[in-house]
């Protein structure tokens, strides 16, 4: 009997819970959002690229002769000094033809000073000054026998005797004036000849000289030398100019690079390079993959005066100091130059865009609290901000953080940010009434 009456009470229960107000769906709050409105400010524009560093001076060591490589005076891969001797070739077969070449030119002097002062040319002198003499002497007795024989004194074979001894002697003299003649043309001869044997021997000693130096090889420049190609004992400059090392100089550095044609038209920077690009001083600045933002700043110092036709591509190059060569030559980098000033433009958090099918947009809050998608082109990046252009006015609630709870279309609660409201405070600060 008691059992049955407790299981009365428990249906009784039972019924009396099952009649009651049945539960009802309770709407979940809008999700919360970060909001914060754009900002506006005085922007530069740049255009951006990318380039590849290049040395500013790449120099080859060379073998200008043929020898020996004997010596080595530097680190692989170290800096070097202007002047400082780095690589010897066997100097001693060079020594023995600066020698030999010194020995000719001894030689050719030495025969250059007998020519002058040989005496031919006075002997030739002299004997024509004798047959002068003695052509005189036969013309006075041949005057004295003809007299004689006019006066019948002196007989024919006597005068023919004085005609005879004249003609001797004046042939006598035609002889010596022909051989006077050809000692003075030999003395010439000979001196022009020893002169130019002279200056023969003497440039095979510089020749010698020059070979010899060119044993010696030393650093055209300041810069970092890579490892050398031979080693030593190897022979170097046979049948070619051999490479030895190579000094490139990276302080400071060039970048290279290659703009469309569309951006050079929208850079006055470019399209006014000339011969006064160095007066201008065209900002470049520059930044590595691993870098955030451009913080090395050059110089523009060379545009290509034509575009390639065959690419529609202009090729510039800027100049950066490189102090602490952190640039390498080879390295990609990036790139921009300032196109110019945007005085109303229109920045909002990186964090706040979005991408899809379309490109890149935004979402904003409006008075009623519901989500809108706005579509915006996006500029440049200024620190953490990026310039859009679009269907964005100052006023909007952009959503900075909560992106993936927020639906066009659906309601959120909008929170300002900690920047917004800091801003908002610093702004009625300076407004409130002493």
């Amino acid at each position: 009997m008691l059992a049955r009456t407790q299981r009365v009470l428990i249906l009784a229960a039972v019924l009396t819970v099952g009649c009651g107000k049945p539960n009802a769906y309770v709407e979940p709050p809008p999700p919360e959002v970060t909001v914060t409105t754009p900002t506006q400010r005085t922007v530069t524009e740049y255009l951006e690229f990318s380039g590849m560093t290049q040395p500013m001076e790449t120099i080859e060591i060379r073998a200008r002769v043929k020898g020996f490589l004997k010596e080595r005076h530097f680190v692989e891969g170290a800096d070097v000094k202007q002047g400082q001797l780095l690589l010897v070739i066997d100097e001693e077969p060079f020594q023995i033809q600066l020698d030999a070449a010194k020995s000719r030119l001894n030689e050719s002097e030495a025969a250059l000073q007998q020519a002058i002062v040989s005496k031919a040319r006075e002997v030739a002198r002299a004997q024509v000054k004798l047959s002068e003499s003695q052509i005189n002497l036969a013309r006075q007795e041949e005057q004295r026998v003809r007299g004689l024989y006019q006066r019948k004194i002196a007989t024919e074979a006597e005068m023919e005797q004085a005609s005879s001894a004249l003609e001797s002697r004046t042939a006598d003299l035609e002889s010596a004036k022909a051989n006077f003649e050809q000692a003075k043309s030999t003395y010439e001869t000979s001196i022009l000849t020893c002169r130019a044997q002279v200056e023969s021997a003497a440039i095979a000693v510089r020749n010698s000289q020059l070979d010899l130096g060119y044993c010696r090889m030393t650093a055209p420049m300041d810069g970092r030398i890579n490892r050398v190609n031979f080693d030593i004992g190897n022979l170097v400059g046979d049948g070619q100019s051999s490479v030895l090392a190579t000094i490139v100089r990276v302080e400071p550095i060039y970048a290279y690079a290659t703009i469309s044609e569309s951006d050079v038209l929208r850079t006055p920077a470019l399209t006014q390079f000339g011969a006064s690009a160095h007066d201008k001083k065209v900002p470049v600045e520059l930044g590595l993959a691993s870098q955030e933002g451009f913080p090395v700043i050059g110089t523009l110092d060379y545009s290509d005066p034509s575009l390639d036709a065959s690419t529609g591509t202009l090729r510039t190059r800027g100049s950066f100091p490189n102090t602490d060569r952190s640039l390498l030559p080879g390295m990609f980098v990036r790139m921009r130059i300032p196109v110019g000033e945007r005085t109303d433009a229109m920045l909002v958090p990186e964090r706040a865009l979005g991408t899809d099918q379309s490109g890149q947009y935004v979402l904003v809050v409006t008075a009623d609290g519901k989500v809108e998608y706005r579509a915006v082109k996006t500029r440049m990046a200024v620190d953490d901000l990026r310039v859009v252009e679009g269907p964005l006015a100052m006023t909007d609630q952009v959503i900075v953080e909560g992106l993936l709870r927020a639906r066009p279309g659906s309601k959120v609660t909008p929170k300002p940010s900690v920047a917004a409201e800091a801003a908002a405070a610093a702004t009625a600060a300076v407004s409130a009434p002493e």
